[in-house]
């Protein structure tokens, strides 16, 4: 996910998305016709996007399923945005009066600000939820939140300008870039003790930091000199060195947050599937009654935790009226007596929960019609209903009952 910042002649009020199987790229809007410069961006388990706006001075929370947006009014030049790893809270640092807005994502309101450094820029947790770190470009410093009190417990000094900021898979180190012109660094922090205990020189002003899932590996995005390629530069964390080959990237990379990888990749994964209430043996059954739409979730052998949350029952990317429907045993179903004649593509979405990953069905297809009393299937079976095509043809005068 890539927020298009854009520059003051030109506002950017998208984002991008990237599909890393195919590497297309499908770009939507953040705020309709207005220039807003779109920043930092973060994404839930359940999918939910939280961009921040440094023109609105707003958070949006974007529900990629059904494009809805919910703007939350944070403090002034909001830049990092950081999601704790359980969902709950959403952390947005704000440049403008050197806070930390505290984001609750059930309501998606504020509940709490903390004071911090002089301009505050990236954010980072930890992957116990239990501390925030925030650099504050005009102090030179970060500040550590404790989480469960939302006060700052430390304040580190590192080198100048940091920027992006990453923690270590086992919580203990921080590498912070400092977005310095000439000598370029890279602090490292020990979480126990809150202290750097190493600068990693690196190309001239490093911005985004990430780190690779198993730990090993540091990336780091920097910008060079005016007549340099931008790189990004490697390294190892059981050494701290830098790989001696810089990867050459695009002019000016910076990045804010996980740029490589997921974090969501420890969920469960599921299947989901969408199938019909009719009755194969007994024909009559469909008499005076509306045709349901079952979907069912699967969870993988990965774990056997049942699935919660909800089902969207969608036509093309749209929620059918109606359609969103709570998870019961597994479960949810849809009455299709609100469709209208002709042709339906319908696919079940499930959103997913905080340990279990979203899926979609394959797409389920029925045409109501009316020109006909019984159920006639055209794929050549009657068995042929079952996750298959499905015509269906309505009598007019019960139109939508069979």
């Amino acid at each position: 996910y890539v927020t298009n910042y854009g520059n003051d002649n030109d506002l950017g009020y998208t984002f991008s998305i990237i599909n890393t199987g195919t590497d297309e790229v499908t770009t939507r809007l953040v705020d309709e016709g207005k220039g807003i410069k779109p920043f930092g961006v973060a994404i839930a388990k359940d999918e939910t996007l939280y961009v921040s706006s440094y023109v609105t001075e707003k958070v949006y929370a974007i529900n990629p399923i059904n494009n809805t947006i919910f703007e939350i009014d944070v403090g002034p030049k909001p830049f990092g945005v950081a999601i704790t790893p359980d969902g709950k809270w959403v952390y947005v640092a704000n440049s403008g009066n050197n806070t930390v807005s505290v984001i609750d994502t059930t309501a998606n309101n504020v509940i709490d600000t903390v004071k911090v450094g002089t301009s505050p820029y990236g954010v980072a947790v930890s992957p116990d939820g239990k501390k925030v770190y925030v650099t504050n470009q005009g102090s030179d410093n970060i500040s550590v939140i404790d989480t469960v009190t939302n006060n700052v417990t430390a304040t580190v000094k590192v080198v100048k300008y940091p920027a992006g900021v990453a923690v270590t898979p086992d919580g203990t180190k921080v590498y912070v870039a400092n977005h310095c012109k000439y000598v370029g660094t890279v602090s490292v922090i020990n979480t126990t003790i809150n202290m750097v205990t190493e600068n990693i020189i690196v190309d001239e002003n490093p911005c985004g930091v990430s780190i690779a899932q198993d730990g090993k590996w540091v990336y780091v995005t920097t910008a060079g000199s005016e007549n340099d390629s931008g790189s990004v530069s490697v390294i190892n964390t059981t050494t701290n060195t830098v790989l001696p080959s810089r990867v050459f990237v695009g002019n000016r990379p910076s990045g804010i947050g996980q740029f490589i990888g997921s974090f969501q990749e420890s969920r469960v994964e599921t299947t989901t599937s969408i199938s019909s209430s009719f009755d194969q043996y007994l024909i009559q059954s469909l008499i005076g009654k509306p045709i349901t739409l079952i979907a069912k979730v699967n969870t993988t052998s990965q774990g056997t935790k049942h699935p919660s949350g909800k089902i969207i029952f969608m036509e093309g990317s749209t929620p059918i009226e109606n359609g969103i429907k709570d998870l019961t045993d597994g479960q949810a179903t849809l009455d299709t007596s609100s469709l209208p004649f002709g042709s339906h593509i319908i696919r079940a979405r499930y959103t997913g929960d905080t340990d279990i990953r979203p899926s979609t069905s394959p797409p389920f297809q029925l045409t109501i019609g009316s020109n006909a009393f019984w159920p006639q299937i055209f794929s050549g079976s009657i068995l042929a209903l079952f996750g298959g095509i499905v015509t269906i043809f309505v009598a007019a005068i019960t139109k939508k009952y069979l």
